[in-house]
């Protein structure tokens, strides 16, 4: 791996673990056991860092999505796996670091609203729109209205603390997904949201780009 990845990687680590304002360059350089001088060579300061962090969050995002919606079976499991890609990206990107982002690192802020207004926005009113054609959804809501308040709720749920997992059989964010999903859902869209429920619940698959959807 060349130098500027390993920096690229490491920084990704530190930001998502410890957020941007709490590491500096010095404890890039001595976390990574090179200098500062050597970081240089490559990011010509923290901004370029931070572009970078946001940058790879996106990209990630981005792939993850894509790869989704080549092989998803239906609106269903392509919606509920939207809606756990874009969780992830806001579990990373969480609000301290958002505030952080639009305080202090205008660039990386930008590109991030803007990934979130177009190709977020965009990916999760398309597959709203592929539901109502195969009659999964109904036909009677706003799509631009109902996709944005889909994304706000995951806002709001995101790094919040309301949810306790351990206090939950079913974990909280595959019953918020699944009422989400009903609300919008035919009748025939509630039970094939049911039969996935039934089949063994709602399941978070972290290796789900190699296995099947709910039936694994």
């Amino acid at each position: 791996m060349d130098t500027s990845k390993k920096i690229a990687d490491k920084v990704y680590t530190l930001f998502s673990s410890y957020g941007i304002r709490s590491i500096s360059m010095d404890d890039i350089a001595s976390d990574l056991r090179i200098s500062k001088k050597t970081i240089y060579q490559f990011y010509s300061n923290k901004d370029s860092l931070v572009e970078t962090f946001v940058d790879t969050a996106i990209a990630e995002n981005i792939f993850r999505c894509k790869s989704l919606i080549a092989k998803s079976d239906d609106a269903i499991i392509e919606l509920y796996f939207l809606l756990v890609n874009v969780m992830e990206l806001y579990n990373i990107l969480n609000p301290a670091i958002v505030y952080d982002l639009e305080k202090n690192h205008e660039l990386a802020y930008e590109k991030l609203k803007g990934h979130k207004a177009m190709f977020i926005h965009q990916t999760v009113k398309a597959n709203i729109a592929r539901g109502v054609k195969t009659g999964l959804y109904r036909n009677d809501f706003d799509m631009d209205v109902i996709t944005r308040f889909f994304l706000e709720s995951l806002a709001i749920i995101s790094n919040s603390g309301i949810f306790l997992p351990a206090n939950h059989k079913i974990k909280p964010t595959d019953e918020v997904f699944a009422c989400l999903i009903s609300g919008i859902a035919t009748i025939t869209g509630i039970e094939v949201v049911n039969a996935y429920k039934n089949q063994r619940g709602i399941m978070l698959l972290s290796n789900y780009e190699e296995m099947p959807f709910w039936d694994h």
